[in-house]
């Protein structure tokens, strides 16, 4: 049962990805002139899957996942904030509110998906049971079904593939198992400490799943802010595991997360020199810990 679950959210999970854009005249344009052939392709796709829009606009199936990564090669990240020439933030607030609003179109697929292919599932399932003369009472999960389910997230993880890997877990304590009488191990399934503990103790992915962490808690309306709370916790308690010097580096890296720790505007924070900055973000991670 449990590598049967384990699939079917990993092809709910791959559906997922693809959602629909719409193009607007600028980019049309562009294309156009640019890679006509491109254009026809998409012009063709549109039409032959007879696509809702397909009359009024040109859309292109969009990889939400890869649409995402898009946030951590904006350039603007890469100049400083805080020391020499005011920095125009627009570039970076105009594309975190769309990648806001394509997270949250992802995350309604995945779980819609999820839904419904977990409940057919099941109805099916028990199904195939009355008809041997059996009746479903309740699906118990042990520990190693959980590990099975916990390899999965992993696989995703070990990839790079941090957006995957963390809906993957979400999707796992979702209402529907639950409802469909899926009986879980002591508090549920949630395999997002053990993923967030091997990521950051792997050199190849600690950073990049240091700055998933902060973007995603307001890509995601925080909603995802747990992620990071457990990587704040994890780099405290257990030293040796992410420098915290470098934790506090990749805040001060990252304007938007660091006004939205301290509850400060840019251009207040500006103001204060490098050791106060610091101490104020450390003491705004002591906070978040103790809340936790």
């Amino acid at each position: 049962m449990a590598l049967l679950i384990g699939s079917l959210i990993c092809r709910c999970l791959r559906e997922a990805r693809m959602i629909p854009h719409v193009l607007n005249r600028d980019e049309v344009i562009g294309i156009l002139v640019g890679d006509p052939l491109l254009y026809e392709k998409l012009v063709q796709d549109e039409h032959s899957e007879n696509a809702e829009l397909s009359k009024e606009d040109l859309t292109v199936k969009l990889d939400v996942a890869k649409d995402l990564e898009r946030l951590d090669r904006l350039k603007a990240f890469e100049r400083s904030y805080w020391d020499g020439p005011e920095v125009d933030l627009s570039p970076i607030m105009d594309l975190t509110n769309q990648l806001t609003r394509t997270f949250a179109v992802y995350l309604g697929n995945a779980a819609t998906l999820f839904d419904r292919t977990f409940e057919d599932f099941m109805s099916k399932f028990r199904q195939s049971l009355q008809r041997a003369g059996m009746t479903l009472q309740t699906v118990d999960f042990t520990l190693e079904d959980a590990a099975i389910l916990e390899t999965n997230a992993l696989s995703y993880l070990s990839a790079g593939d941090f957006l995957l890997a963390f809906t993957y877990d979400r999707l796992l304590s979702s209402q529907i198992m639950m409802k469909q009488v899926v009986t879980l191990p002591g508090a549920g399934i949630s395999v997002r400490e053990d993923l967030i503990r091997q990521g950051l103790n792997d050199p190849n992915l600690s950073s990049a799943l240091v700055r998933f962490a902060l973007r995603v808690s307001y890509i995601s309306q925080a909603s995802w802010e747990d992620l990071f709370k457990i990587v704040a916790r994890r780099v405290y308690e257990e030293p040796g595991l992410f420098p915290s010097a470098r934790l506090l580096e990749l805040i001060e890296q990252d304007v938007v997360f660091s006004c939205n720790l301290l509850c400060k505007s840019y251009a207040e924070i500006r103001t204060w020199s490098p050791l106060q900055r610091r101490s104020e973000i450390e003491t705004s991670l002591r906070n978040v810990r103790n809340r936790y």
